[in-house]
């Protein structure tokens, strides 16, 4: 007997197995969120060179596409145009890593070399401090007594070197997974930058091979939407990252040239601390203020003082000048939502969260925004 399909009634049922899957695929991968996030992990580290190579060829596009229209415009339907644009973007990246070798972490390395020196300098004062059984405290004729606190650490002195010990001994296991770890991540990355290349020699392909794909699953009404959004999205997003980072390399170079003007110690990290916070809106300023600070205060508590001021003057100049020169209204969110974006990525996703969170947050907000804005219309032209 031949079943009388029913179209409407077909779909629904259709629509209400969809939903059932959805909601039972949500219930099991929560359900058991221990055993998801370790295969979650897993999964994302096997696949962490394909990973890091679509993120290393997103960056590289903008630099690869700028040389294939300036440096290599001559060169037009040669097929040896393209593999030159990635042999530059690749000679000028590996180039700017070995200048950022050869003369930023040398000094780099000496800065925290000398800070570490210094605790051989403060800890013996710091241990006379403590082992006194009184200290006058400013010479006022007030006392404080340690008897307590040396009584504590006598007492405890056997428990604390049992502390110790078990410290050292699993230190070793520790170190080996540290080591393995790393060695991991240089040969995941080493591959992420070759695979790089062939998503870079065939980005059109990919990209023609989404716009079929957009095409056949949606109207060509819905499917020009979507390809236009992605594109804005994307413009969003790239021109924050890469204006951010312009001005915070701009941001890192003023901080070390005033910083040796007038003869601070320990200029070269300073700077590049200054300059790497800067990338966070808002907090990132006050963090590359209070490390400098920090770092200077035991060495030139007055110069550290004067740091904080010469902070405040450079993060005007850069909110008020420089930052708007050069990213504009580049994200379209309020300060509010700045912060609210930096807290809740930074706590999910740290460091990272913290930069990445506000532009992910402004392609979001564009995308609800021109939805509304199409909803919007439809109804008051239906009125």
């Amino acid at each position: 007997m031949k079943i009388d399909w029913n179209r409407r009634y077909t779909t629904i049922s259709i629509y209400a197995v969809l939903v059932f899957l959805i909601c039972y695929s949500i219930y099991k991968f929560t359900n058991n969120w221990d055993i998801t996030k370790d295969n979650l992990i897993g999964v994302t580290k096997m696949l962490s060179p394909f990973i890091y190579a679509m993120i290393i060829a997103y960056f590289l596009n903008p630099t690869l596409k700028k040389i294939e229209t300036t440096i290599l415009a001559p060169l037009k339907k040669n097929k040896f145009r393209r593999p030159l644009a990635i042999l530059l973007v690749y000679v000028l990246l590996l180039g700017t890593i070995i200048l950022l070798l050869s003369f930023v972490l040398p000094q780099l390395i000496s800065n925290l070399k000398e800070i570490g020196g210094l605790s051989n300098t403060y800890l013996p004062v710091i241990q006379n401090f403590l082992s006194r059984d009184d200290i006058e405290i400013f010479n006022s004729g007030y006392y404080l007594d340690f008897t307590i606190i040396n009584k504590y650490f006598n007492d405890n002195v056997v428990q604390t070197f049992s502390s110790v010990s078990n410290l050292v001994a699993n230190l070793a296991p520790l170190l080996l997974n540290i080591l393995t770890d790393l060695t991991s991540g240089i040969l995941n990355l080493t591959l992420g930058f070759i695979i790089a290349i062939y998503l870079l020699m065939s980005k059109e392909r990919a990209m023609l091979s989404s716009r079929k794909l957009i095409f056949a699953l949606f109207s060509p009404k819905r499917a020009i939407y979507l390809i236009n959004l992605s594109k804005e999205s994307n413009q969003i997003f790239i021109n924050f990252i890469i204006g951010k980072m312009i001005d915070s390399v701009i941001i890192g170079i003023l901080t070390f040239i005033i910083l040796i003007v007038f003869q601070y110690p320990y200029a070269l990290l300073i700077s590049v601390i200054v300059g790497i916070t800067n990338m966070i809106p808002y907090f990132g300023p006050f963090i590359g203020g209070i490390i400098g600070f920090a770092l200077l205060l035991f060495v030139t508590p007055i110069q550290a003082l004067w740091f904080l001021l010469i902070i405040v003057i450079i993060q005007q100049f850069d909110g008020n000048i420089l930052g708007p020169k050069i990213l504009g209204d580049s994200t379209g969110l309020s300060p509010f939502w700045v912060i609210f974006a930096i807290i809740l990525f930074g706590s999910i996703f740290g460091f990272a969260g913290m930069f990445f969170g506000v532009p992910i947050l402004a392609v979001i907000k564009n995308i609800i925004t021109r939805q509304i804005d199409i909803m919007y219309k439809k109804r008051t032209t239906d009125l």
